[in-house]
């Protein structure tokens, strides 16, 4: 099956807070349910920069290419036999990005005051968004890869917070561009990539109020953070199960 879109994107730090299911489980709506690692659901921030995006299978050359910092706040789900990630929020400094975004494929993105720079090997990401409670979801950071390469582990913690590549959406929140109808189902949708290329990170989360604009509780534990150079994924055409 072709690709709606081909996405590449570099320079992705990967933060995990691990919080009580119980905790994460007011925010995923029926009938999905929340996954859990080692008994403890995992909400990741990815910041990262989305090099280019075209329709299709196609590349955008890289002098016509017009890049955009992007924070996703996702979390773990189930749903029968499905497994995939729910998102709670995607941050795109593109207002054009989060517009197409939202109604093509019913996520929820937002524009932000999103901005990625590089100094060497040293990334500096910030994010700020007005959220509706009318304060502010910000999230600060300053990373730089430190280590050598490596693909994740089966039943590893990469494994199950990164090595994803399906999203889940009830389809009763389903934009009219998708094949959803109301019902009680699940919208899923699909993503073509290789495994990510990962290495450890030095990295220092500098302000984070992204759970906290979510309403989730403050972690009581620091993130694992991991680093990837890149990305090149297809997009599929998202399905209705029942």
């Amino acid at each position: 099956m072709p690709p709606l879109l081909t996405v590449t994107g570099r320079d992705v730090l990967f933060a995990h807070w691990p919080l009580d299911p119980a905790a994460v489980e007011p925010l995923v709506p029926d009938p999905l349910s929340v996954a859990a690692y080692d008994g403890r659901a995992r909400v990741s921030a990815l910041a990262l920069e989305n090099v280019a995006v075209a329709p299709g299978a196609l590349s955008v050359p890289r002098g016509l290419r017009r890049g955009f910092a992007q924070l996703n706040l996702r979390t773990y789900v189930e749903h029968g036999d499905e497994s995939g990630v729910y998102f709670l929020s995607l941050d795109s400094g593109s207002r054009l990005g989060a517009a197409v975004g939202q109604r093509a494929f019913g996520l929820p993105f937002r524009p932000a005051q999103a901005r990625i720079r590089r100094a060497g090997d040293t990334v500096r990401f910030t994010s700020r968004r007005r959220t509706d409670a009318g304060d502010a979801a910000v999230f600060a950071a300053r990373y730089r890869p430190d280590g050598e390469a490596y693909a994740a582990e089966p039943d590893s913690i990469e494994a199950f917070c990164i090595e994803r590549v399906r999203y889940l959406l009830p389809a009763r929140e389903a934009t009219a561009a998708l094949p959803g109808d109301g019902s009680d189902g699940v919208v899923v949708g699909r993503i073509e990539r290789d495994p990510w290329e990962l290495r450890p990170v030095d990295a220092t989360v500098r302000t984070n109020t992204l759970l906290a604009a979510a309403g989730l509780p403050e972690p009581d534990a620091a993130p694992e953070l991991r680093y990837s150079p890149g990305f090149r994924m297809g997009v599929l055409p998202p399905e209705t199960r029942d």
